[in-house]
């Protein structure tokens, strides 16, 4: 094994028979000889005593004697540090910690690492060291990378593919005036999906779904105060929910706007739950003051409903309808995965 003195010449190589004394089993140094991980046991003011062979192949370093008495810190880019060393000072007083970081190696080759630091402890419980186990995952993050540049190049794309239908769905409406109103209801269907793709756009992740109904509102001409969303979950959608929701919330506002309360003055509210890993929604619109040739024209029973049912279905959703005195009552249900999150 090669060595190297420390820096005050007092550090010397762990052997793989101290390997196997502190660690109490020679099966343990046998696994550190053999990952193929990077793995690194370390003092505990964090200087390297000893680093696997595959974690030399992996950083580009020629022997042992290239980081042994070093920080391990010292191996990463100067902005790094701080995590670095705050996970090396936990570890040495027994905590465990995760981090993902960029760390390129001894020649510049450009690496991501997910990286666990955990205390070593001897017989009697006390932190002897600390040890780092490094994964590379530079071709993960590389073509998480390079997926998300093409899925954003695709979706600034297909925002501006929206705007150009809808243009074209206007000129062929006014050369056949007869077709008016199906070029009016596909506008309005694109100009909903085009919020969504906005959003899309300009979101690196998940979104608020109470600013996405009010954007999707706003889109249609109608007021934050007409449409309230107050009892909606105060959570985050995904992607797919967030094209779904964008199409029948645009359908309904449509609708609405149309031949129901939006179009006499009046409002509606929009409210829903969390509950057993679903999303539940409902849009509940009051037609006390809408003619009742109108309620029945604005309960979505023909086109806007079928719409609705096909996308919601599509997702794995569900949709019901109700029309009674009260008013109209849609509530829809999408599955919803994201972890942290509770309705109001």
């Amino acid at each position: 094994m090669h060595r190297s003195p420390a820096p005050d010449g007092a550090l010397r190589a762990v052997s793989l028979d101290d390997l196997s004394g502190s660690l109490s089993d020679p099966v343990l140094a046998a696994l550190l000889q053999s990952s193929r991980d990077c793995i690194k046991v370390l003092d505990t003011d964090g200087r390297i005593r000893y680093m696997n062979p595959a974690g030399l192949v992996a950083r580009q370093l020629n022997a042992e004697m290239d980081v042994v008495g070093r920080r391990w810190w010292d191996l990463w880019p100067e902005d790094s540090h701080p995590v670095v060393q705050e996970a090396t000072a936990k570890g040495a007083i027994g905590e465990t910690t995760d981090f993902r970081g960029f760390c390129p190696t001894a020649r510049g080759r450009p690496k991501w690492w997910d990286v666990r630091v955990s205390p070593i402890r001897d017989g009697d419980g006390e932190v002897t060291g600390v040890l780092v186990v490094s994964k590379d995952v530079t071709d993960a993050v590389t073509n998480r990378k390079m997926y998300d540049t093409i899925a954003l190049e695709m979706r600034h794309r297909l925002k501006n593919a929206f705007a150009v239908a809808s243009a074209i769905a206007k000129i062929s409406a006014r050369q056949t005036p007869e077709h008016q109103r199906f070029a009016e209801e596909l506008v309005a269907r694109f100009s909903s999906l085009a919020v969504a793709q906005g959003k899309l756009v300009e979101a690196s992740s998940d979104f608020p779904l109470r600013s996405l109904v009010a954007d999707l509102v706003d889109a249609a001409g109608v007021s934050e105060e007409t449409i309230d969303v107050c009892g909606m979950p105060d959570c985050l959608v995904d992607e797919a929910q967030m094209r779904v929701i964008a199409v029948v919330i645009g359908e309904l506002t449509t609708n609405s706007l149309k031949y129901g309360a939006l179009r006499n003055g009046g409002e509606i509210h929009c409210e829903g739950r969390i509950e057993d890993g679903w999303l539940h929604l409902s849009w509940i619109e009051p037609l006390e003051n809408v003619p009742d040739v109108a309620s029945e024209a604005s309960s979505s029973t023909s086109t806007g409903l079928t719409v609705i049912q096909r996308i919601v279905s599509s997702a794995g959703g569900q949709v019901s309808r109700v029309m009674n005195q009260d008013g109209l009552r849609v509530d829809f249900s999408l599955v919803h995965q994201l972890g942290d999150e509770g309705a109001d």
